[in-house]
């Protein structure tokens, strides 16, 4: 989706506007509902699950791994 004055969009670099969640199994997703590249260099945000708002089951059971 074209946003209104993105330097990315006016120059048709390849990219996206959502913020990239990288899960502790290392399976990715994106913010956005329409990306379909999950390649870290499109997004200018990357997260782990664990930095999520409300947190991740997948981050709690790796967390529950490292302390056992």
């Amino acid at each position: 989706m074209r946003a209104p004055d993105c330097s990315s969009c006016e120059s048709a670099v390849d990219h996206c506007h959502g913020t990239l969640i990288v899960h502790a199994s290392r399976h990715t997703e994106c913010t956005e509902g329409d990306c379909v590249d999950l390649d870290y260099v499109r997004h200018t945000f990357v997260v782990d699950c664990a930095d999520v708002a409300g947190g991740c089951a997948c981050a709690e059971s790796g967390t529950a791994r490292r302390l056992a």
